[in-house]
Formats: structure tokens, sequence, C-alpha cells
């Protein structure tokens, strides 16, 4: 009998998570192009733990619009030093401004509601195997009205790159919880993502296959996202994931197909890259953004 509650207590420990909008927010417009996946492709303004390559010394910024007036911003730097990659960045996310009301529903004024994350990522070779790996470590300051709360996470990852197939197979551990202040309920936000991306032989195309698992390796979503070389200086990014099952209302066929659909177009020249992307709800409605990075 103790054997059984022990099993139970610790499986409602593990699977246990209370909500937090920041953690599954989207920051470049990058990651609504490839419906949240494209784990393997580079992204420096993206919240998830990076573990691409990277030549030049970038600075990038970015905006998504989201409904209901919520809107994203972020800033990012990335610095190559030898083979070694280092990137910060901040995001910040609004939910908007809302009108107060003491117990007597009386108004008494207007508040705010906003997430801030602070990164500090980083990745290197591992020599003598073609592969690298990286960590980024991230402060999670979230705020409602007067009340603040912080807490710091931790991913690792690992990415095996088999250049005779042009292949590359990643994971990553993301969203460790290092430290949270008493304004926090119990939050277990751990999850894992495994990935694969090959570039294809006959098309100017990289693939991106990904699957993000939760706290007790049980599979939520797979992810599809690919990038087409159109020219030398137009790219255009697409993605598809598996929640377009859970967001459809069955209100039209089209829902039904675009649902958790993003498309994306680069423009790339020289030391500018500028990337406008969509994401297409199964509800019905999109968000769309705007990054513009610059080598220098």
């Amino acid at each position: 009998m103790k054997i059984k509650v022990l099993i139970v207590f610790l499986f409602c420990y593990l699977s246990a998570n209370e909500v937090r909008p920041g953690l599954s927010a989207w920051f470049s417009s990058y990651e609504l192009s490839y419906a949240g996946g494209g784990g393997l492709f580079f992204d420096s303004n993206g919240r998830d733990i990076n573990l691409s390559e990277c030549s030049d010394k970038l600075f990038s910024t970015s905006y998504i619009f989201y409904p209901a007036s919520i809107q994203a911003q972020s800033v990012s730097i990335s610095l190559p030093i030898n083979d070694k990659v280092l990137n910060t960045s901040i995001n910040h996310i609004s939910y908007g401004t809302f009108k107060g009301y003491d117990e007597n529903a009386v108004e008494n004024g207007n508040y705010t509601s906003s997430d801030t994350w602070l990164k500090l990522g980083y990745n290197q070779p591992i020599k003598n195997f073609a592969s690298r790996f990286g960590f980024s470590n991230q402060i999670y300051i979230s705020k409602l009205e007067n009340y603040i709360s912080t807490s710091i996470y931790s991913s690792i990852g690992f990415i095996w790159q088999i250049s005779k197939y042009k292949l590359d197979i990643a994971g990553a551990i993301n969203d460790v919880v290092l430290y949270k202040n008493n304004l926090m309920g119990n939050i277990n936000s751990m999850n894992f993502n495994i990935g694969i991306c090959k570039e294809l032989t006959y098309l100017p195309m990289k693939i991106s296959i990904d699957c993000r698992l939760n706290n007790i390796f049980i599979p939520v979503d797979y992810y599809i996202s690919g990038i087409f070389k159109i020219s030398e200086i137009f790219k255009l990014n697409i993605g598809t994931s598996s929640r377009k099952f859970n967001q459809n209302t069955r209100q039209s066929l089209s829902q039904t197909i675009f649902g958790s659909t993003g498309l994306g177009v680069v423009y790339n020249n020289e030391n500018i890259i500028i990337n406008y992307g969509l994401y297409f709800y199964g509800t019905g409605g999109f968000c769309n953004g705007l990054d513009l990075t610059v080598s220098f």
C-alpha cells in the first residue's frame, strides 16, 4: 500500500503544471513561420536553446503582433568566438492594459500585465566528434498589477552533425527550474525536444521534424518545418504542427487544413536580413511578426 501511495504521489508531482503563458510565447517571426518547430534552425530571438553555428556577429530585433492587442518584442546579440557562439537576448511580452476594480466593484485605475525574459546562451563543438552542445540560462520576470514573480530556468542541448548525409540529430532538455520565489505555485515546466534536420538532395530545401515531450516523456506536439531557397536573396519558410487537431473547431475545411500553419518570407541582402512571418490558428485568426537582423 505504501508503494502505491508513493507512486501516485510521484506521478502527481511530475505531471503537475501551472499554466504560465510566458513559457509558451513566441518572440520571433521565424517561430511563427515554423509553426513553433524548426528547433535545429538558427533563431537568435527565440527563447529556446540555440545549437546552430554562427559565423557573423549579429544584432537582431523582432516585433510580434498577437490577437487581442498582445505584443511581444525582442532584442538579441550573437557573438561567434572562434568556433564558439555566445547569444544574449531580452524577450518581452505585454498582455495589455486592464481596468482595475476593488472588492466593491468600484473602478480604481488601470493596471498592466507582462512577462520578461533575460537570456544568456552558449554553444561550442565537441572535439574529435562532429557535434555541438550548448546551454542557456534565463531569468523570467512576470508582472501582474503590483505583483512580481521571478524565476530562473536552464536548458541544455546536443546536436550531432552527420555531414556525409547532410543530416543533423538533436535533443534538448528545456525549462528546468533552478529558482522560483514564493509568489509562484508548484511549477514543473521541464520538457524535452528531439528533432532531425535534413538538407534535401534534389531540392534547395532543408526540412526539420521535431517532437516535444512533457516532463514524463509523453509526446505532446509534433512539428514539421522547412526552409526553401528561392534565390540568393529570397527564402521561404513554412511549417505546421499537430496542434491543428487540438485547435480545430470543425468550423470549416480551410481552418482544418491551414490551422496551426506558419508561413514566412526572408530577404537576405549582404549584411541585412529581414523576415516576415505569419501563423494561422485552427480556431481562426492569425498572428504576425517582423524580424530585422544586421551583421557587424
